[in-house]
């Protein structure tokens, strides 16, 4: 089954099924629930963020962003240092 139809919401919702849908269960709230969790939350993240129609969208905001700075008075260089500091937040 592929996620990327369900969106981040429906990763987050869907994830504890999926995690355990093998029949084994583990305890909730033991390192290993959270640890099974956390997998498969960050395997679904990463194949929703590879689309490449996510990845066009990224690169579209970035680049709007960037052209809205310098329409705002911003030089280049002040909105490419403002850009890149505000991707860098965002891990």
């Amino acid at each position: 089954m592929s996620l990327k139809k369900y969106g981040i919401i429906g990763i987050l919702v869907l994830s504890p099924s999926l995690v355990f849908a093998n029949g084994e269960q583990p305890k909730t709230g033991s390192p290993e629930y959270f640890a099974k969790a956390l997998s498969t939350q960050l395997k679904a993240s990463l194949e929703v963020m590879s689309d490449p129609e996510i990845i066009k969208a990224n690169a579209k905001y970035i680049k709007t962003l960037y052209d809205a700075l310098i329409a705002e008075g911003f030089t280049k260089e002040q909105s490419l240092k403002l850009v890149t500091a505000s991707l860098s937040s965002k891990k």
